[in-house]
């Protein structure tokens, strides 16, 4: 037996013997085994009928070049430490853009996402815009229809108008380790529409594309055959950059022409704790900050 195959029969009987722990407040080691509660198909068609309701979203910046902050993994547990570090660094920002973006994981546990909003309240409070995605944790313990409640969608695109150009921005839900067939179609769909009419197209999501162990779960991370259908489609329709997070480490890639740039967590005592700012013109420079 190979050293991979024996990785993942350990990690299935360590999974096997915790799934009964569905009590705990933080872990959810069933969800890790099997998905369970609304399909992704399910969660695609929900968040579908909010943007029939109200419409996509269309923001102004103020300069052809912003600078747009990104986040993803809080996992907030009581503490917030980094999260308020993050709120007040982008609000004390005088070029930061008007919008940001957050990739999930919001919180761990089942108690709601009520801390999360307080703690970025204040981001609204001064008219700027948070856009963000669910992630797995959102959606463990049947906490989908709370995320809904809370955040309305986790589908949906919006643009950025700036003076002489327009980007476009996508968000994917991903939670499940997969994009369903609905949502694969609608993405397509969105590409073929407006491909060639914006400057950027940036696509946002919590599950990244290129898995490289087993240690979230099968039902947290992409097959691979899903990666390289996808990875084919952004190629083709030329997004420029794919933005996750999910296994709390950074990395750039450019692969088939299109850059995929994985976030650090900025969950509370994590040891590479991090966000990242990118700033958008005509190219895209990443930079990413560490929280001492």
């Amino acid at each position: 037996m190979n050293s991979e195959r024996r990785d993942m029969k350990r990690f299935l009987i360590i999974a096997v013997l915790f799934s009964g722990l569905t009590a705990c407040d933080r872990y959810y080691f069933r969800g890790m085994i099997a998905p369970e509660g609304e399909t992704a198909n399910q969660r695609f068609e929900q968040s579908m009928e909010y943007n029939a309701i109200h419409g996509n979203e269309s923001v102004k910046a103020g300069s052809d070049n912003y600078l747009l902050y990104v986040f993803s993994d809080t996992h907030i547990d009581g503490s917030t430490n980094n999260l308020d570090r993050f709120v007040n660094a982008y609000l004390s920002d005088i070029q930061a853009s008007p919008f940001l973006l957050c990739l999930g994981d919001l919180e761990n546990g089942k108690d709601g996402f009520g801390t999360f909003t307080s703690h970025t309240a204040p981001i609204a409070d001064a008219g700027r815009r948070l856009f963000l995605t669910a992630g797995n944790h959102d959606l463990y313990f049947g906490r989908w229809k709370d995320f809904r409640s809370n955040f309305n969608a986790s589908t949906y695109w919006f643009e950025v108008v700036a003076p002489s150009a327009k980007d476009l921005y996508i968000s994917l839900e991903s939670g499940g380790g997969t994009l369903g067939t609905s949502q694969r179609a609608w993405l397509e769909n969105i590409l073929e529409e407006k491909s060639g009419a914006y400057r950027n197209i940036i696509v946002f999501t919590h599950t990244h594309f290129f898995m490289k162990d087993f240690s979230q779960g099968h039902t947290s991370n992409f097959a691979l055959e899903e990666t390289y259908d996808l990875a084919d489609l952004f190629s083709r329709y030329g997004v420029d950059l794919v933005i996750s997070g999910h296994d709390h480490y950074r990395e750039d890639t450019l692969f088939k022409g299109v850059e995929f740039l994985v976030l650090d967590c900025l969950e509370d005592n994590a040891d590479n704790a991090s966000y990242a700012t990118l700033s958008i013109g005509d190219n895209i420079k990443v930079n990413f900050i560490d929280i001492k």
